[in-house]
Protein backbone atom coordinates (compact mmCIF):
# COMPACT_ATOMS: atom_id res chain seq x y z
CA UNK A 1 0.00 0.00 0.00
CA UNK A 2 1.40 3.53 -0.67
CA UNK A 3 1.78 5.84 1.67
CA UNK A 4 0.76 9.02 0.48
CA UNK A 5 1.24 12.76 1.74
CA UNK A 6 -1.80 14.99 1.01
CA UNK A 7 -1.97 18.47 1.04
CA UNK A 8 -5.36 20.91 0.44
CA UNK A 9 -3.74 23.05 -2.83
CA UNK A 10 -4.25 25.85 -4.49
CA UNK A 11 -7.45 27.90 -3.88
CA UNK A 12 -7.39 30.12 -7.19
CA UNK A 13 -9.36 33.85 -6.68
CA UNK A 14 -9.91 34.78 -10.37
CA UNK A 15 -10.66 38.08 -11.39
CA UNK A 16 -13.07 38.35 -14.15
CA UNK A 17 -12.26 40.46 -17.43
CA UNK A 18 -15.14 42.96 -17.91
CA UNK A 19 -15.96 43.92 -21.78
CA UNK A 20 -18.70 44.42 -23.85
CA UNK A 21 -18.57 41.30 -25.74
CA UNK A 22 -16.54 38.02 -25.75
CA UNK A 23 -13.38 39.28 -27.90
CA UNK A 24 -10.62 40.46 -25.99
CA UNK A 25 -9.22 44.03 -26.76
CA UNK A 26 -5.75 44.44 -28.04
CA UNK A 27 -4.91 46.22 -24.96
CA UNK A 28 -6.09 42.80 -22.55
CA UNK A 29 -4.15 40.70 -24.95
CA UNK A 30 -0.95 42.91 -24.27
CA UNK A 31 -1.76 43.30 -20.78
CA UNK A 32 -3.91 40.90 -19.53
CA UNK A 33 -5.51 41.11 -15.78
CA UNK A 34 -3.11 39.42 -13.92
CA UNK A 35 -5.22 36.50 -11.71
CA UNK A 36 -4.14 35.69 -7.98
CA UNK A 37 -3.34 31.91 -7.24
CA UNK A 38 -3.03 30.89 -3.49
CA UNK A 39 -1.68 27.63 -3.21
CA UNK A 40 -2.13 26.00 0.28
CA UNK A 41 -0.36 22.83 1.45
CA UNK A 42 -2.00 20.86 4.26
CA UNK A 43 -0.44 17.28 3.94
CA UNK A 44 -2.21 14.26 5.85
CA UNK A 45 -0.54 11.35 8.19
CA UNK A 46 -1.63 8.10 7.82
CA UNK A 47 -1.16 5.82 10.89
CA UNK A 48 0.59 2.78 10.95
CA UNK A 49 -0.60 -0.25 8.68
CA UNK A 50 0.69 -3.86 10.23
CA UNK A 51 0.56 -6.96 7.85
CA UNK A 52 0.13 -10.04 10.38
CA UNK A 53 2.80 -13.08 10.27
CA UNK A 54 2.31 -16.55 10.19
CA UNK A 55 3.75 -19.03 12.77
CA UNK A 56 7.09 -19.54 10.45
CA UNK A 57 7.56 -15.69 10.24
CA UNK A 58 6.06 -15.28 6.54
CA UNK A 59 3.99 -12.51 5.81
CA UNK A 60 0.37 -13.41 5.73
CA UNK A 61 -1.13 -10.69 3.92
CA UNK A 62 -3.48 -9.62 6.21
CA UNK A 63 -3.27 -5.63 6.71
CA UNK A 64 -4.92 -3.33 9.07
CA UNK A 65 -6.45 -0.23 6.96
CA UNK A 66 -4.81 2.83 7.25
CA UNK A 67 -6.55 6.38 8.49
CA UNK A 68 -5.27 9.68 8.02
CA UNK A 69 -4.92 12.69 10.35
CA UNK A 70 -3.91 16.02 9.60
CA UNK A 71 -0.31 17.11 10.37
CA UNK A 72 1.55 20.25 9.85
CA UNK A 73 4.03 19.95 6.58
CA UNK A 74 6.74 20.95 8.94
CA UNK A 75 6.58 17.78 10.75
CA UNK A 76 7.25 15.63 7.85
CA UNK A 77 9.67 17.85 5.61
CA UNK A 78 12.06 20.81 5.92
CA UNK A 79 12.00 22.51 2.62
CA UNK A 80 9.29 22.59 -0.32
CA UNK A 81 10.19 23.40 -4.14
CA UNK A 82 7.46 24.31 -6.40
CA UNK A 83 7.65 25.15 -10.06
CA UNK A 84 4.78 26.29 -12.76
CA UNK A 85 4.76 26.79 -16.17
CA UNK A 86 2.80 27.56 -19.26
CA UNK A 87 5.37 25.46 -21.28
CA UNK A 88 7.31 28.75 -22.44
CA UNK A 89 8.28 30.00 -18.76
CA UNK A 90 8.86 29.12 -15.45
CA UNK A 91 8.11 30.80 -11.96
CA UNK A 92 9.69 28.47 -9.11
CA UNK A 93 9.29 29.10 -5.19
CA UNK A 94 11.64 27.25 -2.64
CA UNK A 95 10.86 27.30 1.05
CA UNK A 96 12.15 26.22 4.02
CA UNK A 97 10.27 25.10 7.43
CA UNK A 98 11.70 28.46 8.87
CA UNK A 99 10.28 30.26 6.58
CA UNK A 100 6.93 32.49 8.36
CA UNK A 101 4.71 31.37 5.49
CA UNK A 102 5.70 27.52 4.73
CA UNK A 103 3.52 25.53 3.16
CA UNK A 104 1.69 29.04 2.15
CA UNK A 105 2.02 29.96 -1.40
CA UNK A 106 1.00 33.31 -3.40
CA UNK A 107 1.23 33.50 -6.94
CA UNK A 108 0.06 36.11 -10.14
CA UNK A 109 -1.28 33.55 -13.10
CA UNK A 110 -2.47 34.30 -16.43
CA UNK A 111 -6.23 32.21 -16.46
CA UNK A 112 -5.95 31.83 -19.99
CA UNK A 113 -3.71 29.50 -19.90
CA UNK A 114 -2.41 25.86 -19.11
CA UNK A 115 0.37 25.18 -16.19
CA UNK A 116 1.77 21.86 -14.81
CA UNK A 117 2.67 22.15 -11.36
CA UNK A 118 5.57 20.22 -9.92
CA UNK A 119 6.14 20.09 -6.55
CA UNK A 120 8.91 18.47 -4.40
CA UNK A 121 8.72 18.54 -0.25
CA UNK A 122 11.74 16.82 1.79
CA UNK A 123 14.52 16.80 4.48
CA UNK A 124 17.52 17.90 2.30
CA UNK A 125 19.74 20.53 3.32
CA UNK A 126 19.40 22.87 0.36
CA UNK A 127 16.28 22.96 -2.63
CA UNK A 128 16.65 20.25 -5.01
CA UNK A 129 16.80 21.58 -8.84
CA UNK A 130 14.62 21.05 -11.43
CA UNK A 131 15.84 20.61 -15.20
CA UNK A 132 14.85 19.05 -18.38
CA UNK A 133 12.53 17.24 -16.41
CA UNK A 134 14.79 16.26 -13.81
CA UNK A 135 14.85 16.50 -9.70
CA UNK A 136 18.46 16.30 -8.42
CA UNK A 137 19.45 16.18 -4.95
CA UNK A 138 22.03 18.38 -3.03
CA UNK A 139 25.13 16.67 -2.51
CA UNK A 140 23.60 13.50 -4.52
CA UNK A 141 22.14 12.60 -1.05
CA UNK A 142 17.99 11.38 -0.88
CA UNK A 143 16.39 12.18 2.11
CA UNK A 144 12.66 12.19 3.01
CA UNK A 145 11.04 12.88 -0.24
CA UNK A 146 7.32 13.55 -1.51
CA UNK A 147 6.50 14.05 -5.31
CA UNK A 148 3.06 15.73 -7.14
CA UNK A 149 2.54 16.97 -10.54
CA UNK A 150 -0.67 18.31 -11.93
CA UNK A 151 -1.57 20.08 -14.95
CA UNK A 152 -4.38 22.35 -14.25
CA UNK A 153 -5.94 25.85 -16.16
CA UNK A 154 -6.85 28.78 -13.66
CA UNK A 155 -10.04 29.87 -15.53
CA UNK A 156 -11.45 26.25 -15.48
CA UNK A 157 -10.29 25.16 -11.90
CA UNK A 158 -10.99 26.81 -8.41
CA UNK A 159 -9.56 24.18 -6.12
CA UNK A 160 -6.93 21.98 -6.51
CA UNK A 161 -6.81 18.70 -4.18
CA UNK A 162 -3.66 17.58 -4.68
CA UNK A 163 -2.21 13.93 -3.25
CA UNK A 164 1.95 13.92 -2.70
CA UNK A 165 3.32 10.31 -3.23
CA UNK A 166 6.34 9.66 -0.86
CA UNK A 167 9.20 8.25 -3.65
CA UNK A 168 11.76 6.83 -1.10
CA UNK A 169 11.58 3.76 0.92
CA UNK A 170 13.90 3.64 4.29
CA UNK A 171 16.20 1.72 5.62
CA UNK A 172 16.82 1.84 9.08
CA UNK A 173 19.30 -0.53 11.46
CA UNK A 174 19.05 -0.46 14.94
CA UNK A 175 21.89 -1.70 17.33
CA UNK A 176 20.74 -3.69 20.62
CA UNK A 177 24.30 -3.70 21.87
CA UNK A 178 26.19 -0.68 22.50
CA UNK A 179 28.66 1.01 19.68
CA UNK A 180 32.05 0.24 20.66
CA UNK A 181 33.81 3.66 21.85
CA UNK A 182 36.53 2.79 19.43
CA UNK A 183 33.54 3.09 16.32
CA UNK A 184 34.07 6.67 14.65
CA UNK A 185 32.42 6.19 11.75
CA UNK A 186 29.43 3.88 9.55
CA UNK A 187 28.89 3.78 6.20
CA UNK A 188 25.84 2.48 5.02
CA UNK A 189 25.82 1.50 1.57
CA UNK A 190 23.98 -0.47 -1.39
CA UNK A 191 24.81 -0.95 -5.23
CA UNK A 192 23.09 0.83 -7.95
CA UNK A 193 20.31 3.15 -6.44
CA UNK A 194 18.98 5.77 -8.25
CA UNK A 195 20.09 9.28 -7.30
CA UNK A 196 17.25 10.96 -9.42
CA UNK A 197 14.05 11.41 -10.00
CA UNK A 198 12.58 11.34 -13.95
CA UNK A 199 9.52 14.08 -13.56
CA UNK A 200 8.73 12.68 -17.38
CA UNK A 201 9.29 9.05 -16.66
CA UNK A 202 7.87 8.80 -13.00
CA UNK A 203 10.58 7.02 -11.64
CA UNK A 204 14.25 7.22 -10.21
CA UNK A 205 17.20 7.09 -12.96
CA UNK A 206 20.79 7.51 -12.85
CA UNK A 207 21.46 4.60 -10.47
CA UNK A 208 24.49 4.54 -8.40
CA UNK A 209 26.53 2.80 -6.39
CA UNK A 210 25.12 4.67 -2.50
CA UNK A 211 26.69 5.01 0.67
CA UNK A 212 25.77 7.56 3.32
CA UNK A 213 28.36 8.07 6.36
CA UNK A 214 27.51 8.39 9.70
CA UNK A 215 29.96 10.20 11.65
CA UNK A 216 30.60 10.96 14.52
CA UNK A 217 28.52 8.11 15.58
CA UNK A 218 25.50 9.55 17.63
CA UNK A 219 24.97 7.01 20.61
CA UNK A 220 22.35 6.76 23.14
CA UNK A 221 23.48 8.60 25.72
CA UNK A 222 21.79 5.70 28.52
CA UNK A 223 22.49 2.68 26.03
CA UNK A 224 25.05 3.83 23.74
CA UNK A 225 22.68 1.73 21.21
CA UNK A 226 22.41 3.58 17.70
CA UNK A 227 20.28 3.77 15.11
CA UNK A 228 21.52 4.54 11.48
CA UNK A 229 19.15 5.53 8.59
CA UNK A 230 19.01 5.90 4.62
CA UNK A 231 16.62 6.55 2.02
CA UNK A 232 16.23 4.90 -1.26
CA UNK A 233 14.30 5.98 -4.05
CA UNK A 234 12.39 2.77 -4.90
CA UNK A 235 9.14 2.06 -7.01
CA UNK A 236 5.53 1.07 -5.92
CA UNK A 237 6.16 -2.91 -6.57
CA UNK A 238 8.06 -4.78 -3.55
CA UNK A 239 11.93 -5.41 -4.55
CA UNK A 240 14.57 -6.54 -2.73
CA UNK A 241 18.17 -4.99 -2.53
CA UNK A 242 21.74 -5.95 -0.84
CA UNK A 243 23.07 -3.55 2.51
CA UNK A 244 25.91 -3.35 3.64
CA UNK A 245 26.89 -2.09 7.25
CA UNK A 246 30.40 -1.24 7.67
CA UNK A 247 31.43 0.27 11.15
CA UNK A 248 35.40 1.77 11.49
CA UNK A 249 37.60 3.07 14.03
CA UNK A 250 39.37 6.49 13.61
CA UNK A 251 41.84 5.01 11.40
CA UNK A 252 39.73 3.05 8.97
CA UNK A 253 40.01 0.22 10.31
CA UNK A 254 37.08 -2.29 10.16
CA UNK A 255 35.58 -3.07 13.43
CA UNK A 256 32.46 -4.96 12.48
CA UNK A 257 30.32 -5.25 8.81
CA UNK A 258 27.32 -7.00 7.90
CA UNK A 259 25.96 -7.75 4.70
CA UNK A 260 21.97 -7.88 4.31
CA UNK A 261 20.65 -9.46 1.24
CA UNK A 262 16.99 -9.33 0.06
CA UNK A 263 16.22 -6.32 2.29
CA UNK A 264 12.39 -5.66 1.40
CA UNK A 265 12.53 -2.16 -0.22
CA UNK A 266 9.34 -0.39 -1.40
CA UNK A 267 8.53 3.42 -1.56
CA UNK A 268 6.54 4.27 1.54
CA UNK A 269 7.70 1.37 3.67
CA UNK A 270 10.49 1.34 6.22
CA UNK A 271 12.01 -1.51 6.84
CA UNK A 272 13.83 -1.43 10.18
CA UNK A 273 16.67 -4.42 10.94
CA UNK A 274 17.29 -4.79 14.91
CA UNK A 275 19.58 -6.73 16.93
CA UNK A 276 23.13 -6.84 18.07
CA UNK A 277 25.07 -5.56 15.47
CA UNK A 278 28.68 -5.78 17.30
CA UNK A 279 28.12 -9.49 18.56
CA UNK A 280 28.44 -11.89 16.73
CA UNK A 281 25.36 -14.03 17.61
CA UNK A 282 21.82 -14.50 16.09
CA UNK A 283 20.53 -11.63 14.20
CA UNK A 284 17.04 -10.37 14.32
CA UNK A 285 15.07 -8.25 12.03
CA UNK A 286 11.80 -6.69 12.16
CA UNK A 287 10.11 -4.21 9.79
CA UNK A 288 7.99 -1.67 11.61
CA UNK A 289 6.84 1.48 11.24
CA UNK A 290 5.68 5.18 12.46
CA UNK A 291 3.61 7.00 9.63
CA UNK A 292 5.35 4.87 7.04
CA UNK A 293 3.22 1.49 5.75
CA UNK A 294 4.24 -1.30 7.60
CA UNK A 295 6.36 -4.82 7.09
CA UNK A 296 6.63 -7.71 9.86
CA UNK A 297 9.74 -9.37 11.97
CA UNK A 298 11.62 -11.48 10.07
CA UNK A 299 14.23 -13.94 11.83
CA UNK A 300 17.29 -15.05 9.99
Amino acid sequence: MKKYFFFAAVALMLAACSSDNDMLTESAVQNPEPTQVTLTFSPYQMEAMTRATVPDGSPSGVRRAATRSATAISTLVTRLDVWLTDGTTVQDIHQASSDDSFGQLSITLDKRKTYTLTAVAHKCSAAVTLADGIVSFPDTKVLQTFFYQQTFTPAEVTTLSCEMQRIVGQFKLQTTDAVPDEVAKVIVSTPQAPTQWSTTAIAGITPQDYAVTFSPVNRNAETGTAAFTIYVIGSDEEHTRTITVTAYDSEDNVIQQRTFADVPMKNGYRTTYSGQFFTDQPFTASFTVNDWNDYDTVEF
